[in-house]
């Protein structure tokens, strides 16, 4: 179970890491780096704002799931879902920038 819970509160703590400290540059390790976010600087950092701000919503679904089901199985299928979604949503804004 506390395996489960580590999985959310990392999504939050990394979503919080890119909201206070933002990738300066798209050679920064942490940064939110697709083809279409590294187009141009808008677009990076439109992505890497968006990311921690889904990157901490995401944290605590998974932080409930975790501690409804107690299962890590569930909460690891959670997780990959979340990265789908994630992706899937951050591509969307860029493409609608």
């Amino acid at each position: 179970m506390l395996e489960s819970l580590f999985i959310g509160i990392i999504f939050i703590l990394y979503g919080l890491l890119l909201f206070l400290i933002p990738p300066k540059s798209t050679k920064s390790f942490y940064a939110y780096k697709t083809t279409s976010s590294l187009k141009s600087e808008r677009n990076f950092k439109a992505s890497n704002a968006y990311v921690s701000l889904l990157l901490m919503i995401f944290g605590v679904i998974l932080l409930l799931i975790a501690r409804l089901t107690g299962s890590f199985t569930i909460t690891g299928i959670a997780t990959i879902i979340v990265f789908i979604l994630i992706y899937i949503l951050v591509e969307r804004k860029l493409k609608n920038l």
